[in-house]
């Protein structure tokens, strides 16, 4: 057992005063806020495709007393499943029902998500009381801090997923162990021992990843065996070989005895809550194990990317990367702090003395949470199937770590403005100097955690949008989108928002890169499609390319088709280029080739006979913007060149008052034809002009008709015969 001796450390004394539980509730207040308002945003890839499903087949297995229908997937997901269906139940109760893909907006959404964000705020205020117990109270209070308004972990905190409660249940399984570990009464540790095997039973029932609580739970209960087991050895090696042996058997009986009690905590808990094991405990594992072999141990279905470049399985340096990136500039400097302190104890008290510095205070449990981290990072890195948000539970620690390094920082500020130590003596040379520096040393915790928390506030302004959190001393979003996979599904709504305002969106299919992300956003009559080359030529009304799929080039071909037009719309957000939303070419049977007024080319037409109607649809795309309403006219020239029909229409059907770059219209032009023409070849002819002037077009890329014929900037665009 490691007993913790603190030192005097300089905490701000409102830190000290404050009730825990008061303290706890703020800091909870501070998790939930960001974590629990707005949910209804948007909806990310695996919420849309699964996680939705996988809650409402739950609820109602539950419903139903149906056990063995309550293992719904091998994650295995089931703590995630138990809150959703809270929210659902709360749904149901409101009257807020699943409006399924089209129209629906996320109002459902955000109630499923609502327990998940309440559980994980919760997990920040219980890591803070569990802190107390374990480092500094300024410590503890930066870190719980940090750890509540880290945007990686607010990002995935407020989504209905795996990934932040897996890290919530992991944290507080570690730092109830690690209270257990530093506590000196029976009954108390006891208790610890208990809650730490609660939660990592919560989190083995999250996801797979937690079963590599096992090792680390054990060389946690270990450790504090070492010192006792090598000072044994060496006093008894010399007399009595037998008598060392008995004290190892001891000392790691009682480790062993731990390690049951935690792991029947943990098993009890997997078993009570999860349904499917009462009446087919053999399947549910067997699915976890499975999930574990045929997803977890496999490359990503679709790819991934790193550095630039799209990638079946990123090398090594992915999760160092996410770590770089993931983390703001106060938990990487206080991080650095934390390491060039330790090696500068290391030099100047010896390594044998640095080492059992350690084990003094808060140092074991700092370097409990060090070894948890690393092993995590590397356990992770061995494995195809990498994503930045499977790093995820390393970052409670990350911060933690930091708080401490920052604290350090603080101390050693102090000293020097104190004139303690003999490195950090200052002289005065003003009356009163030392005094006002002595003032300035009390005040620096309090002055230096609120700057903290003024840093850390900045951190809102990504909200709602966490997800697109990047480092900015790395250069933000805009350098993160060329090293990793970005986007899981937010800024989908404002592309439906803009799409939704559009009034050509009727004119057919919407095709998109991750379609249910998008479709909630759109009208309920408009149908999205998966975009894929199948579509490319049928009718569509806009294409929507996705970063995601971008980066990992989901289709070439159909990116490469889509991006013949530029793009109408682009959503751009903390630097990340997230959508861009194009117009597709309208299909036509004949190609023209002519451009009109160096901006409007008509690719092509088609034309059919209806009855005596001729309907002429033709293919326009605008090629750089300009004020919209120019009209086009289609003549009918009889084989003596008198006009016999026409038609004149706004290219666009008066829908726009200004064209873009990249639009495209293909709006019918249905002329009428006498019912007593004679048989003949007729021609047919087409020009555009501005209504304001009557002035035509100029008309390039294809012969011109003689002006004495159709009048002047006119073209053929086929010729008609009647029988």
């Amino acid at each position: 057992m490691v007993t913790r001796t603190d030192a005097q450390p300089i905490s701000p004394a409102a830190v000290r005063a404050a009730p825990a539980w008061l303290a706890a509730l703020a800091i909870g207040l501070v998790a939930l806020a960001p974590r629990a308002t707005g949910l209804s945003d948007f909806f990310t890839i695996d919420e849309s495709y699964h996680w939705i499903g996988r809650v409402e087949r739950f609820s109602a297995a539950l419903l139903t007393g149906d056990w063995a229908a309550t293992n719904q997937t091998g994650h295995p997901g089931v703590t995630t499943m138990w809150l959703g269906a809270l929210g659902h139940a709360l749904a149901t109760a409101l009257g807020v029902e699943n409006p399924g893909w089209a129209g629906g907006g996320a109002a459902y959404l955000a109630l499923l998500r609502l327990p998940l964000a309440v559980a994980n705020s919760l997990a920040v205020a219980l890591g803070y009381l569990l802190l107390r117990r374990l480092v500094r109270p300024a410590t503890a209070l930066l870190g719980a801090l940090m750890w509540a308004l880290s945007p990686f972990l607010i990002a995935h905190g407020r989504l209905l997923h795996l990934d932040a409660l897996l890290t919530s249940f992991m944290a507080l399984s570690l730092l109830a162990l690690l209270v257990a570990l530093t506590g000196d009464r029976r009954p108390a540790v006891l208790r610890w021992f208990v809650l730490s095997g609660f939660f990592g039973g919560l989190a083995f029932l999250t996801k797979a990843p937690s079963l590599l609580l096992l090792p680390t739970v054990g060389l946690l209960l270990l450790a504090p065996t070492l010192p006792d087991a090598a000072k044994a050895l060496s006093s008894q090696r010399a007399h009595e070989g037998r008598g060392a042996l008995r004290t190892l058997v001891a000392l790691w009986s009682a480790v062993g005895a731990r390690y049951a009690v935690w792991l029947a905590v943990a098993t009890v808990t997997v078993f009570v809550l999860w349904p499917a094991m009462w009446v087919g405990p053999g399947e549910a594992v067997g699915s976890v194990l499975g999930e574990i072999r045929d997803n977890g141990g496999q490359p990503h279905h679709s790819g991934n990317y790193f550095l630039g470049e799209p990638v079946g399985v990123p090398d090594w340096r992915f999760y160092p990367a996410v770590v770089l990136w993931r983390t703001m500039p106060l938990t990487l400097l206080g991080l650095l702090a934390l390491a060039l302190f330790g090696a500068a104890r290391a030099v100047r008290r010896g390594r044998d003395a640095a080492r059992e510095a350690w084990w003094r205070g808060d140092g074991f449990a700092l370097l409990a949470l060090a070894g948890f981290a690393l092993l995590f990072l590397v356990a992770l890195s061995l494995q195809a199937k990498k994503l930045d948000r499977y790093l995820l539970p390393i970052f409670p620690a990350l911060e933690i770590l930091a708080a401490a390094g920052l604290v350090r920082a603080l101390d050693w500020v102090g000293a020097a403005l104190g004139g303690r130590g003999r490195r950090t003596r200052v002289t005065h040379v003003l009356p009163g100097a030392g005094e006002v520096s002595a003032n300035a040393a009390r005040r620096l915790p309090t002055i230096g955690l609120a700057l903290a928390g003024a840093l850390l506030a900045l951190n809102l302004a990504y909200h709602p949008y966490y997800l697109s959190a990047f480092n900015p001393l790395l250069g933000g979003g805009a350098a993160a989108e060329r090293v990793m996979l970005v986007g899981l599904g937010e800024g989908m709504e404002q592309v439906g928002a803009w799409l939704s305002t559009r009034p050509d969106l009727g004119r057919g299919d919407v095709l998109s890169w991750i379609p249910p992300t998008l479709a909630p956003f759109v009208p309920q009559s408009t149908l999205v499609r998966d975009l894929r080359p199948a579509y490319l030529g049928r009718p569509s009304s806009y294409a929507v390319l996705y970063v995601r799929s971008v980066q990992h080039k989901e289709s070439a071909e159909a990116e490469a088709y889509v991006r013949q037009s530029p793009p109408l719309f682009a959503l751009r957000m903390h630097g990340v280029t997230y959508a861009t939303v194009h117009q597709l070419p309208r299909p036509f049977e004949r190609p023209v080739g002519a451009v009109f007024g160096e901006a409007l080319h008509l690719r092509g037409f088609t034309s059919a006979l209806v009855g005596s109607t001729l309907v002429i649809t033709p293919s326009w795309s605008v090629q750089a913007g300009r004020p919209g309403g120019v009209v086009s006219f289609v003549h009918v020239l009889a084989p003596d060149g008198r006009r016999v029909a026409q038609v004149d229409a706004p290219l666009d059907q008066g829908m726009f008052v200004e064209w873009q770059a990249g639009q495209q219209f293909d709006a019918p032009l249905p002329v009428p034809l006498p019912p007593d023409l004679p048989a003949g070849a007729y021609r047919v002819v087409m020009g555009l002009y501005t209504p304001s002037d009557g002035a035509r077009l100029p008309v390039s890329g294809v012969p011109r008709l003689p002006d004495e014929l159709a009048g002047p900037q006119a073209i053929e665009l086929t010729a008609l015969d009647l029988p």
